[in-house]
């Protein structure tokens, strides 16, 4: 038995009512009330779209469907703006409005066939199309964090921009709400069906995408070292196993504080906390993306970034020891003198593995450090000093940890 159309509609009206007063009680207690307002609002216009569709004779002639078909545009527009809203965006009201207003004079000045209806059908499903293609931009735009939720949302929003825009070229032949011709079952059934998966998966976007942003910012938290500003020592091991472990056009500096530990003892730890912390605003001055910034102990630092050549990545170091020297002079009432001593490694054409390049540069430190320190030592791939005695990595900046 093939349901009938009001049928369809209506089960259609109640089950975006019902998504409106999720969103108006999930925002509820939160007290952010326009936040609340445009999330609802797509699922509440859509159920009353449906209303005045199920019941044309609401109202006198063809006012009824022009207010369901309003109601419609209007669902799309604020889905857009709940986007907006949800990315950070201030909604924008002049677009949805004028989009919405020149989509329903169009409906007033048809008739129920003929060419304005024509023109008034091909209008509407031009300016849904358009609504979804903005929310898409936006999206692709606005949103930092590349979560699953959003890209699946976004190939939702491409889809039902193409299949709206497809039809536009077909609209005198296809029967309504796909097209201008006269309403059939088929039509409303399928239309009505892609409607519903649609929303059902705005829906779910729309309450995946925020906690997905909140574990992948609590994630960073994890990773990031609070003084600093660069990453911890539990995101360096993630670096030093991920991308195949091979390095390629990188270079890797160890910086080690000097006297890091007499600085603290003389001066205390609020100076040393100062000194941390003039490390990473140095790099953030001096240093570009993708450029990063590791500590992986008390004052041991990593920085790796992209260069092709010796001489960038010597010229990177000094400038950056040197920097470091200045910022620091004025901490402690100018009485601390803070330098730093860099291990250089520069990953070789063919390519090795980042744990290779780590002991370089780590071997390169311990050189640096034994004559004299703050100074930069790069130790060439092809004079790599025999391995040194000295306490391992892992053990030593664990230790200072």
């Amino acid at each position: 038995m093939t349901p009938d159309p009001p049928t369809l509609l209506g089960c259609s009206a109640v089950i975006f009512l019902l998504l409106g007063v999720h969103f108006i009680l999930s925002e509820l207690s939160s007290r952010r009330w326009s936040r609340m307002a445009w999330y609802a609002a797509p699922f509440l216009l859509g159920s009353a779209s449906g209303l005045f569709f199920i019941i044309p004779t609401m109202l006198p002639g063809l006012w009824g469907l022009r207010l369901g078909a309003l109601f419609m545009v209007m669902a799309y527009g604020a889905a857009w703006q709940a986007l907006r809203v949800m990315l950070g965006c201030q909604a924008r009201l002049v677009l949805l409005v004028s989009g919405c207003g020149l989509s329903f004079i169009l409906s007033v000045l048809a008739g129920s066939t003929g060419l304005f209806h024509v023109i008034s059908t091909a209008f509407r499903l031009a300016i849904i199309a358009a609504f979804h293609a903005l929310a898409a931009r936006d999206l692709q735009q606005k949103a930092p964090i590349r979560t699953p939720a959003r890209r699946s949302l976004l190939r939702l929003l491409h889809f039902y921009a193409a299949l709206h825009l497809l039809l536009v070229p077909f609209v005198f032949w296809l029967p309504a709400p796909l097209g201008a011709a006269p309403a059939t079952i088929w039509a409303v059934t399928t239309y009505n069906f892609l409607v519903v998966i649609e929303v059902a998966l705005f829906a779910l976007a729309m309450i995946a995408i925020p906690w997905e942003q909140l574990a992948f910012r609590q994630q960073e938290l994890i990773l990031q070292d609070p003084l600093s500003g660069g990453s911890n020592r539990r995101a360096f091991q993630a670096w030093l196993e991920n991308d195949g472990k091979i390095c390629a056009h990188e270079a890797l500096l160890m910086v080690d504080i000097d006297h890091f530990k007499s600085i603290n003892d003389a001066h205390g730890h609020a100076v040393g906390d100062q000194i941390i912390i003039a490390m990473g605003r140095v790099c953030t001055d001096i240093l570009y993306p993708p450029t990063v910034l590791f500590r992986i102990g008390g004052d041991e630092f990593v920085v790796v970034f992209q260069c092709d050549s010796l001489d960038e990545m010597l010229a990177t170091a000094h400038r950056l020891r040197k920097a470091f020297s200045t910022e620091t002079r004025l901490i402690g009432g100018g009485a601390v003198t803070a330098t730093l001593s860099i291990g250089a490694a520069l990953c070789p054409g063919r390519g090795i593995p980042r744990t290779e390049l780590l002991a370089q540069a780590d071997n390169a430190l311990y050189i640096a450090k034994q004559s004299g320190r703050n100074r930069v030592v790069h130790a060439p791939w092809d004079e790599t000093p025999a391995p040194v005695q000295h306490i391992p990595l892992i053990d030593r900046t664990a230790h200072q940890a």
